[in-house]
């Protein structure tokens, strides 16, 4: 009971360093011309902004720094083997769901609104991919009324 907690917790954690990645990384260094996060926004977001959502470019960019962030994470896989293997499942999740969903439009829109959000609406909310718990607890969350723009 104990250990699936701490997975959970883990888990849970996984959202907010995905949000603080794709956010302050991504999106706010990623602004200037020569940082090494700059393929965000000149690459995947204006393909994905041009094609309607889609790009069917595997990002392994995004499927490399996973585990350069488990491996920052490293400590807590000491202090809970459960919570650091909940983070891993979610860095996993991120990497499968973030390339499948940006070659599903119409998929993403239903099941991934929020994801759908960033890209179509409002690229300064909805941070999160696979779980929006960080863009709820801290405000970034675009409203889903909001996806109502067509595949």
């Amino acid at each position: 009971m104990v250990s699936a907690i701490l997975f959970i917790i883990g888990f849970c954690y996984g959202s907010f360093v995905e949000h603080f990645i794709h956010k302050y990384l991504f999106h706010n260094m990623g602004k200037k011309r020569g940082s090494l996060f700059s393929f965000h926004l000149r690459g995947h977001h204006l393909v994905s902004r041009r094609n309607n959502f889609l790009d069917n470019r595997f990002s392994y960019r995004e499927a490399l720094g996973i585990p350069v962030v488990l491996t920052i994470h490293l400590p807590f896989l000491w202090l809970s083997l459960p919570a650091y293997l909940g983070m891993s499942v979610y860095g996993i999740l991120f990497v499968i769901i973030h390339n499948l969903i940006h070659h599903f439009p119409s998929f993403a829109k239903r099941f991934f609104w929020w994801h759908w959000n960033h890209h179509m609406k409002n690229q300064n909310k909805s941070f999160n991919v696979v779980l929006p718990l960080a863009d709820v607890v801290l405000g970034t969350l675009e409203d889903k009324g909001s996806s109502d723009r067509g595949v």
